[in-house]
């Protein structure tokens, strides 16, 4: 079976899978769950006007007005530390969503062929994805993880410090600024469901399993990286949807990883 064509696919999963990992490790101790989930599904509003104002909606110009729509988002959720409740807090940002998927909806109607590119921004074209498409992913990724690794201390104390602290605001603007320019070239070509999958289920899934921040990562990134392809090899082989299924057997992560926990912690008990 050639299952080399799936490699430009599970590249690109692999570079979501380590990226976005870290990224939900951040929004997980923020306690802002969906704001991922927002973020992405502004970047597709974006992607949408972009459509009827007849521009590719998977084209670059797409990705500029996305870029556009998640910069303003960025900057209202940098001040989501003013609000105190962190109900009020996913409250907004369940507004922003829920109103982001409406507009899509309406703006996409305009179009004869609106639907149909909407079940292609929630889905995504990730098996399509081409080489060239992959290098430029690669390098914005590594442009936004360079900014962090250097700022690592700014960016950490506004996620795991001393949350009674006044925080930087500036920083925070920073870092949903990252956020937005990561969502907005994935979402381009795999699409809200997975993009919002890879952020949040295997990093929640490495926080069932260990508590230290390095080690989570690293269990963010290879469940993430499992889960990629036993999709990819799923959907090949039963003729499934590539992100659909990926996203599906994401899904049994937080599973397995209690599973693990349970493992984990008898063993310790056992030495004991």
């Amino acid at each position: 079976m050639e299952y080399w064509l799936l490699l430009p696919a599970f590249t690109m999963m692999a570079l979501m899978a380590l990226t976005h990992s870290y990224l939900g490790i951040h929004i997980l101790a923020r306690g802002i769950i969906f704001a991922d989930l927002a973020l992405a599904q502004i970047a597709a509003l974006g992607a949408s006007i972009a459509f009827l104002m007849g521009e590719d909606a998977h084209g670059s110009s797409a990705g500029f007005y996305a870029f556009a729509a998640t910069f303003v988002a960025a900057a209202l959720f940098s001040q989501l530390r003013r609000i105190e409740d962190n109900t009020t807090r996913e409250v907004a940002i369940g507004v922003a969503y829920v109103v982001s998927t409406a507009l899509s909806v309406v703006i996409l109607s305009r179009s004869s062929q609106g639907m149909e590119e909407l079940k292609s921004i929630f889905n995504g074209n990730i098996l399509w994805v081409s080489w060239d498409d992959i290098g430029v992913v690669a390098a914005t990724y590594a442009l936004v993880s360079i900014i962090h690794i250097v700022y690592r201390r700014a960016f950490s104390q506004l996620s795991f410090g001393d949350a009674s602290r006044k925080p930087n605001y500036l920083w925070e603007f920073f870092f949903f600024l990252s956020f937005a320019v990561v969502i907005t070239v994935a979402v381009r070509i795999a699409g809200v469901l997975l993009v919002f999958a890879f952020l949040i289920i295997p990093a929640f899934s490495a926080s069932l399993v260990k508590p230290n921040y390095r080690t989570r990562l690293w269990i963010a990134f290879l469940m993430g990286l499992a889960g990629a392809l036993m999709g990819l090899y799923v959907a090949f082989v039963l003729d499934l949807p590539v992100g659909a299924t990926v996203v599906s057997l994401l899904g049994l992560l937080p599973l397995l990883a209690l599973v693990l926990r349970i493992f984990i912690r008898g063993n310790n008990v056992h030495r004991q």
